[in-house]
């Protein structure tokens, strides 16, 4: 299979395999966005598929979206391709499963909160640190609430604050916290028992359990999306937070 930079796709056993590969933390481009979309919705009907994996090929899952593509002329498309891709992992016709080892920020958290299985290191880190530089979530507010219960959301969104992999554990946001070297079993053994069931009966399975963010999805995005696009990016300060980050200081906030 074809691959560029950034993103790495393979076909392992009955798996397909998505592969973040953007040094050195996976900021996630709309390039990069875009082929993930293209794989999904070209793989999801293929007999050969009966699971999709989204991984890292680097210590850390993601840092989160790449911030220099958060301009005025940018942002939409940005925005745009993220919302698909979720769009694309929550119709998704198999079970995908997230493999995490280090942090994973942002729309990388995001990511892997549309999949059905999250696998953790231990000593992996979930946040979402969007408000710290100025900006919002986009997705976030959505996804969290139903796994993580509406007070840790908040509290996430509105602090910036990490949590470490058993928390995240605890909390429901991932589904199991393990000693690294562990995962590989961990998902072979999922894969072995999604393998013995009715392809059909378990695709039926997961539009059941999806099915309440599905058709909530569409009309929340829009409404985060005209948030995002029409008053935060019409402030000064989302701007200042991009400049600050990028050259590595504090921002100087105007609160405007």
């Amino acid at each position: 299979m074809e691959n560029n930079r950034h993103v790495q796709i393979s076909q392992e056993g009955d798996a397909l395999r998505v592969t973040l590969n953007r040094p050195p933390v996976n900021f996630i481009s709309t390039e990069m966005l875009q082929q993930i979309g293209s794989e999904l919705e070209s793989m999801g009907e293929s007999p050969a598929c009966k699971a999709l994996i989204l991984d890292s090929a680097l210590p850390a899952f993601s840092a989160g979206l790449d911030l220099s593509q958060l301009t005025p002329d940018t942002v939409f498309l940005l925005l745009e391709e993220l919302h698909g891709v979720a769009r694309s992992l929550n119709s998704f016709p198999r079970p995908t499963i997230g493999l995490v080892r280090g942090m994973a920020l942002g729309a990388g958290n995001e990511l892997l909160a549309c999949c059905d299985f999250v696998f953790a290191s231990e000593k992996a880190s979930f946040g979402h640190p969007e408000v710290k530089v100025g900006g919002i979530p986009s997705l976030a507010p959505l996804l969290l609430p139903p796994l993580i219960g509406d007070r840790r959301a908040r509290e996430m969104i509105l602090t910036g604050n990490f949590i470490g992999a058993k928390e995240a554990e605890s909390t429901g946001l991932i589904t199991r916290a393990l000693p690294e070297a562990r995962i590989p079993e961990a998902v072979a053994e999922l894969l072995k028992t999604l393998g013995s069931l009715s392809l059909p009966v378990l695709a039926i399975a997961l539009r059941s359990v999806r099915t309440i963010r599905l058709h909530e999805m569409d009309g929340r995005l829009r409404e985060i999306e005209a948030l995002y696009l029409n008053q935060l990016m019409n402030l000064e300060d989302p701007m200042e937070g991009v400049r600050a980050f990028l050259e590595k200081r504090q921002p100087v906030w105007r609160n405007k």
